[in-house]
């Protein structure tokens, strides 16, 4: 089908001219006003035709990527955005008891180009909508923004969880759970978005040299990586503790090993609790290279 195309203003205003031009010589003063109005006429339409392109266009709805959560950093500028932080603080407020209120926030980076460094932290409202809280300290957007950019040309941008500190007679601050730049992204797609443990410290699995060919297969030459894995109940079954309860640590449905007797009695009733609330206990994981020790797995749980 042919493409319609509509005449330039400058276009319609030279037509215009000449014939106002035309009927000056052919009618004289009475042509010059018809010519005028004529001009004037075609001015104002030109003008309103050319007025809903600079109207600014709706902001093109992106996919939101959870990124790694191992990690707390501060942002800054929120004393610019008190108002704003305020009202996501009062609609969480209501669904939570915790002092340190819960809130979603996305990173966005403001550049045109990547010399640019400023990532503006924006907080998610109840409608979906999200709102301004402050920034990423200078450095640190150095650091983030090159994934943040990555993830903006493919229309995705990057989310984590955020807290909000304060009210009341006081000052508002911000922090996000937020991991390293290099293992950002969660490698593991499949469960790119299923809920994860609070990744608060490290915590080391045992048994992972009688799994290495799973570990090796995982990670596909690459350390470190960033991954989920999955805990379930078990027991121990060699050594002083054998028979009690621990949990076992699975990688794409494979045995990596398991928790010592110390930490599946610290997490295994925590695991539990997550298991009933989100249909299971997923955590964020770092694979390293260590040498001689082979591949080891670090856990990243709640305190």
């Amino acid at each position: 089908m042919q493409q319609r195309t509509e005449p330039s203003p400058a276009a319609v205003l030279i037509a215009v001219a000449v014939l106002a031009l035309v009927l000056t010589v052919a009618f004289g003063p009475l042509g010059f006003v018809i010519g005028l109005a004529l001009f004037a006429l075609m001015f104002v339409g030109t003008k309103n035709r050319a007025a809903p392109e600079q109207i600014v266009p709706m902001r093109t709805r992106t996919r939101i990527r959870r990124l790694s959560t191992a990690g707390r950093v501060a942002i800054i500028g929120e004393s610019n955005y008190q108002d704003a932080i305020a009202e996501v603080a009062r609609h969480a407020a209501a669904h939570t008891a915790e002092e340190a209120i819960q809130a979603t926030a996305v990173l966005v980076p403001e550049s045109a180009n990547r010399h640019d460094q400023a990532v503006r932290v924006d907080l998610l409202r109840g409608d979906g909508s999200a709102i301004t809280a402050g920034y990423l300290r200078g450095d640190q957007a150095a650091d983030y923004q090159p994934l943040l950019l990555e993830l903006a040309e493919r229309g995705e941008v990057g989310s984590c969880p955020a807290r909000i500190m304060g009210g009341g007679h006081r000052y508002y601050g911000v922090h996000l759970h937020l991991g390293d730049p290099r293992l950002l992204l969660l490698d593991h797609e499949a469960l790119g978005t299923a809920p994860t443990m609070p990744a608060e410290q490290q915590v080391p699995v045992v048994g992972e040299e009688a799994h290495q060919h799973v570990l090796h297969r995982v990670v596909n030459g690459r350390t470190p990586v960033h991954v989920i894995a999955e805990l379930r109940d078990c027991r121990i079954a060699t050594g002083t503790h054998v028979g009690e309860h621990t949990l076992e640590v699975l990688l794409e449905g494979e045995l990596i090993g398991q928790l010592s007797y110390a930490m599946g009695l610290r997490y295994c009733e925590m695991a539990q609790e997550w298991r009933t609330r989100t249909g299971r206990a997923l955590c964020e994981t770092v694979i390293t290279n260590e040498g001689t020790r082979g591949l080891q797995a670090k856990l990243l749980l709640p305190k």
